[in-house]
């Protein structure tokens, strides 16, 4: 047998110094007279009585068992053994949505913000015990949902998307890049990790290539995928109109993805065009391969089985059962029936 916890067991001695203490505190009672010194009277119709005192020897022998019995169960004693099956959190998964507006372009139906969401929708539903977090971005970036492998969270945050949640325009690649790796840098750092890069547009700054060195210390792979045609789509404005430049012109917004084929290709990931289905996960199974193999099944470990409450139950029963013998006896009500004396 083992425990859990054996500090514990240090806490024996109370009840062991209780015990000593009860026997040698008898022998001096003894040796000094027989009669206790405090009596109870039990008062009866017969009158009133003496009465032994009830904390008597067996009442000692409960409480002292009964405490050491739940000191053992708090130092969780364990015998025997269970096998479980434990799931690996084998990647860390941050994807970076584009927010800028012309994601609202309909050149994917029913546009490429919603095309996009529903490709990580259908992320979500494959993986399984993986931790997510979730970053928009346009001209600045932000962390929306941080990684957890709870995705009630995020698939709250991912319907609400609009571009209304980064007001600044443009497309800051840097920023996003440096949110997604100091949210990175604060977990174990075991898994495998991947930045999935939601976009449409070419970033005009090309300081982002600064960080790629600090993803590959980081086992960051960027899975790019672009949203958008060559042949590009107008940018409805919400009142039925499209968006116009300076000028006064329609914008015409095509998708532009030298940034997004260069992020990949120096991260040791992936791009990918997404104006046809894209299924994200197999992607990411692919990405992996290339590098060094993520383990994404269970594993198998064996645990001490914990027996603690066979000591518990019958403690705390002994620890009662002293308690209740050292109840006083009150008197009982009882009922008087006067009646008339004949004659």
């Amino acid at each position: 047998m083992k425990f859990g916890n054996e500090l514990w067991l240090y806490a024996l001695v109370i009840p062991m110094l209780g015990l000593l203490w009860s026997l040698v505190s008898k022998k001096r009672s003894q040796s000094k007279s027989d009669l206790p010194k405090a009596a109870r009277a039990q008062a009866s119709f017969g009158g009133i009585s003496l009465s032994k005192a009830r904390f008597t020897e067996t009442s000692k022998w409960f409480f002292y068992l009964g405490l050491v019995l739940v000191v053992i169960a708090m130092a969780r004693p364990q015998w025997g053994e269970i096998q479980r099956d434990l799931r690996k959190r084998s990647r860390e998964v941050i994807i970076a949505m584009d927010l800028s507006k012309s994601m609202l372009a309909e050149d994917i139906k029913p546009n490429r913000l919603e095309r996009a969401k529903i490709v990580v929708g259908s992320l979500l539903d494959s993986l399984a015990g993986e931790s997510v977090g979730l970053i928009v971005f346009a001209g600045t970036a932000f962390l929306q949902s941080p990684m957890s492998p709870d995705y009630q969270i995020l698939r709250g945050f991912l319907k609400d998307l609009n571009p209304s949640f980064v007001p600044q325009g443009g497309t800051n690649y840097e920023a996003m890049i440096a949110t997604a790796l100091d949210s990175f840098e604060q977990s174990d750092g075991m898994a495998d990790r991947f930045l999935i890069v939601i976009s449409d547009g070419e970033s005009l700054d090309s300081s982002w290539q600064e960080s790629i060195e600090e993803m590959k210390e980081q086992n960051v792979k960027a899975i790019c995928l672009g949203f958008g045609t060559t042949q590009g789509g107008l940018i409805p404005d919400g009142s039925g109109g499209y968006h116009k430049d300076e000028q006064g012109a329609v914008v015409l917004t095509k998708l532009e993805a030298k940034t997004l084929q260069a992020l990949a290709s120096q991260s040791n990931g992936v791009y990918q065009e997404a104006n046809v289905w894209v299924d994200l996960a197999q992607l990411i199974e692919d990405t992996v391969k290339k590098g060094k193999a993520g383990e994404t099944g269970t594993t198998s470990q064996v645990f001490r089985v914990e027996r603690y409450q066979y000591f518990l139950c019958p403690g705390l029963l002994f620890l009662l059962v002293s308690l209740y013998r050292e109840f006083p006896s009150l008197p009982k009500a009882r009922t008087i029936n006067l009646q008339k004396a004949n004659g």
